[in-house]
């Protein structure tokens, strides 16, 4: 029976049944300095790279020559290298495989069909694994670009693109310069996320990536190339084209294969940057709303998606045009798999000419990046579309195309794991020390993911308030008349703050008036008669019933006649209430009050019941923060931790404190301060009454500001020092809640020696220090002047709070966030 070498020595003198395809087209391109060849195949658009030595070998298939004669011109041709008979016909399987050669014998046919099939089910796998974006073949694009490119050929000339350039940065530099005009012209997220806004962000996504991709193609059409595939892309549920620009690789300059990769993004910066400027200079309208969806969709998917190199999208293929790597991320994956088969397994790599030799680590390192990145981009789509869906019920298809894709991002890495130990024989290779030490190290990783608490904090809006303080309300509506007091003015109890009148009131007391004196003198007549005329006596009830009940109406209108002049529950420090914008009535009508309600400009404006105060009444040297706190973290929090705080108007000073008091009930109203409205960060929405409440079930605690909170054995007391007889002891009468104020007993003695000698009789202090129970002496570790804490401090400051929760496992997060993204339940 011959041997496999002497069945090749006989059948490599026989002439070859396979040929090189007549159809394809080759240009040769150099590679960091070395010459390759790339192949174009143009009935399946595939592009195929080769060096030298392989693309002479296949131009030597041409059904006319044999293994052997092959071998000796290639050993001709490129010596001293040598070819082997066993590389020649893997090579030629390859080429076959690629459809880069026919064979001329029967059942061709056959063979190709069933490379076309095992090709539609890996698209299809692919699709299923890419849910959110699907791509379906469409038309031959080029008739219609050589009549377009005529006409657009303007548009990528280099004076144009100075000139598109330009126009972009003066766009952005309006808006950097103008951030604090831009942010207050922005809508409120709820609002541009609106149901209503979100078909024309749909209708602006689909028509954008138009633009986008016919960018691609006349691109490509001004540098030389040809584009024969155009179709639609289900891009995150929304229907686009996309344009197959893979003719750039034919290109010789990189420059201009990574111009055609960043011309969609050239044509998507240079709409943002002209809907910049219509949307600044225009009024509220469909228009200014269109322009803004433009800017948002332009930027947002340019930054995220189209110009990152970690997505394989316009970044990526660009990036890998200049650092001249084709199929940069397969090669990049590679190198991990092979380093981690390396490292872990003790597998030694074969060696692979087409991997860059040099840099390997950061392909590694990138490799790693990119599966964060897509995981992230991935979340956060999912989050979105989850969203969008929950409003009607729809959850369950937000839940099944998260289903999908977590099969493309989890279980294709773990199935590529199996199929990569099926492999006979490969296991036997696996060294077992490295690859105990492996599991063991993956074991204790996943021990420190699930049991081991890392530090934990909950982001919070916040104001600040002053403590225990009073907030002046109007309840009922009516013109402001006289205002007596001014902000930092210091009042008595039951000072006269405003005074309101009320015309209608007036109209109704005046009518309330007569009406009862009516009564009264119908029902005196009445009583006369009562013993001389029966029907007068009958009658005597029904009047009755109605003087009482017109005299208690004029009582409460009375009632609500005082309670149009505001006086000071009180004594203490005038504070101001929220500044309200100046802003114009879209309907024509004439605006409403802007500022605050003291300033002598808003008399004779007419003061509604609502929640914003007139005024608040109380001390500036107890402040506290008001924080809002979600309700997916409130179980985190607890009374004593500690809070960093960081204000808007002060971004690089920080101020601590300690958590004092949660509030058990859900909030009804929010601090006007905070709203979006107001130019906050907290979402909310109207109530039936026109009261904003939070978007999100809130809770509402304090924070005292200025301290360090470290457990519940660490105590911070504020109050007045007073020291009455001049000798060795001071009294602290301090200001904490009630709750304090039972167990301590409102007040609290101090020996001389802890006290400053510069601190005096009526100043407001803190103290600081621990008690070990009840029984023991307050042992002081610190005292201070209230001023010195709060001198940067006033009402009305807003910012952002850092409550330092319990520790969590990483576990235990991760599950929060998935649990409460997509509703899931163990």
């Amino acid at each position: 029976m011959a041997t496999l070498a002497e069945s090749l020595v006989s059948s490599s003198a026989r002439k070859l049944s396979v040929r090189v395809r007549a159809d394809l087209s080759a240009k040769q391109q150099r590679y960091h300095g070395r010459s390759y060849w790339v192949v174009k195949d143009p009935v399946g658009l595939n592009y195929f790279r080769f060096q030298d030595e392989e693309y002479a070998i296949l131009n030597m298939i041409d059904g006319t020559r044999s293994l052997d004669e092959i071998k000796d011109e290639f050993e001709a041709a490129f010596p001293p290298q040598k070819i082997t008979l066993e590389e020649l016909q893997q090579f030629l399987g390859q080429l076959h495989r690629s459809g880069l050669i026919v064979a001329n014998v029967p059942g061709q046919g056959r063979q190709l069909r069933k490379r076309r099939d095992e090709k539609r089910r890996k698209e299809l796998l692919g699709a299923f694994t890419n849910i959110l974006c699907i791509r379906f073949k469409g038309i031959d694009p080029e008739r219609l670009l050589n009549w377009l490119y005529p006409k657009l050929r303007w548009f990528f000339s280099p004076l144009m693109f100075v000139c598109c350039i330009a126009m972009a940065m003066l766009a952005l530099s309006l808006v950097l310069v103008e951030f604090d005009v831009f942010r207050s012209k922005l809508p409120t997220f709820q609002n541009f996320f609106s149901p209503a806004n979100a078909i024309f962000l749909a209708i602006t996504l689909a028509c954008t990536k138009v633009l986008h991709e016919f960018g691609h193609g006349l691109a490509c059409k001004h540098f030389g190339g040809e584009c024969h595939e155009m179709g639609v892309m289900i891009l995150v549920l929304t229907p686009c084209l996309y344009c197959n620009v893979s003719d750039s690789w034919m290109l010789p300059s990189k420059w201009h294969r990574a111009a055609i990769g960043a011309a969609g993004i050239y044509v998507e910066v240079v709409l943002a940057s002209i809907c910049t400027y219509i949307w600044w200079f225009t009024d509220e309208g469909l228009l200014h709303y269109l322009c803004l969806n433009v800017m948002f969709i332009s930027s947002v998917s340019t930054i995220l998606f189209n110009a990152n190199p970690l997505l394989r999208y316009d970044g990526y293929y660009i990036v890998a045009d200049l650092v001249e790597i084709p199929n940069l991320r397969q090669k990049a994956t590679s190198i991990l798999s092979r380093k981690m088969g390396q490292w872990f397994l003790g597998l030694e790599p074969p060696d692979d000419p087409f991997l860059p030799e040099r840099n390997q680590m950061f392909f590694a390192l990138y490799t790693v990046a990119a599966v964060i990145y897509r995981w992230f981009i991935m979340a956060s789509i999912l989050f979105f579309l989850y969203k969008v869906f929950e409003p009607y019920g729809l959850k369950i298809i937000g839940q099944g195309i998260a289903a999908m894709a977590l099969w493309g991002l989890l279980f294709q890495p773990i199935y590529n794991l199996v199929k990569f130990f099926y492999v006979p024989g490969r296991f036997h290779k696996v060294k077992k020390p490295r690859m105990y030490a492996a599991i063991g190290g993956i074991v204790l990783v996943i021990l420190v993911i699930s049991w081991v608490p890392f530090p934990y904090s909950v982001m919070c809006t916040f104001v600040v308030e002053p403590r225990d303080s009073a907030k002046m309300f109007v309840t009922v509506p009516g013109r402001l008349t006289e205002i007596n007091v001014e902000p930092g003015e210091r009042v008595d109890r039951d000072a006269l703050l405003v005074k309101l009148e009320s015309p209608e009131l007036e109209h109704q007391i005046y009518e309330l008036s007569n009406e009862v004196a009516r009564y009264k003198i119908q029902l005196d007549t009445l009583e006369g008669l009562r013993y001389e005329n029966d029907e007068a006596k009958g009658k005597i009830p029904q009047i009755q019933e109605l003087y009482l009940t017109s005299k208690k109406t004029l009582e409460e209108r009375l009632y609500d006649r005082s309670r149009l002049e505001l006086r000071a529950p009180m004594a203490g420090l005038v504070l101001p209430p929220t500044w309200i914008p100046h802003k114009e009535d879209p309907d024509g009508r004439l605006p409403a009050w802007s500022g605050t309600p003291l300033e002598q400009s808003n008399l004779g404006a007419t003061l509604e019941p609502n929640n914003i105060p007139v005024c608040e009444i109380g001390w500036l040297e107890s402040m506290e923060a008001n924080v809002v706190i979600d309700q997916s973290v409130i179980d985190f929090v607890s009374a004593g931790d500690r809070v960093e705080l960081k204000f808007d108007e002060m971004p690089h000073d920080t101020c601590e404190g300690v958590l004092i008091d949660i509030s058990p009930e859900e909030m009804h109203s929010a601090p006007v301060n905070l709203t979006a409205k107001a130019g906050g960060d907290l979402a909310t929405k109207p109530d039936p009454s026109g009261t904003e409440k939070p978007l999100y079930t809130s809770y509402l605690a304090q924070v005292l500001l200025g301290v360090y909170g470290h457990g519940l054995d660490y105590q911070v007391l504020r109050g007045k020092l007073e020291n009455p007889g001049g000798g060795e002891t001071w009294r602290i009468s301090y200001l904490p809640p009630e709750s304090e104020k039972d167990e301590h007993g409102g007040s609290f003695l101090l020996d001389a020696s802890a006290v400053p000698w510069t601190y005096g009789d009526g100043d407001y202090v803190e103290i600081r220090g621990q008690i070990g129970d009840h029984n023991q002496a307050y042992v002081v570790q610190e005292i201070r002047k209230l001023h010195e804490i709060n001198k940067m401090l006033r009402p009305g400051l807003r910012g952002l709070a850092k409550i330092h929760a319990r520790p969590q496992t990483l576990a235990f997060r991760a599950y929060r966030i998935i649990k409460q993204t997509f509703a899931f339940k163990l």
